[in-house]
């Protein structure tokens, strides 16, 4: 799980269609695993294949920039 509250997230549904959409890395939101009103976290799955983890990461080092003045 990853917590995504540094990015100002309020809707984490909203924000893992945002990260597919703009940054191309699909995330679960986290509320699907939580009773609870839990709205900062998302659960990234990891494949076995090194050059598809290794793309994940240069899309995802670009993450802080695109996420910037968007409201999530």
């Amino acid at each position: 799980m990853v917590d995504v509250s540094e990015f100002g997230v309020k809707n984490d549904v909203k924000f893992c269609e945002w990260l597919v959409q703009a940054v191309g890395v699909a995330a679960v939101p986290g509320s699907n695993f939580f009773k609870e009103d839990v709205h900062h976290l998302t659960r990234l799955h990891f494949t076995k294949k090194v050059d598809t983890l290794e793309e994940a990461l240069k899309w995802l080092t670009s993450l802080k920039d695109k996420v910037k003045g968007i409201s999530l």
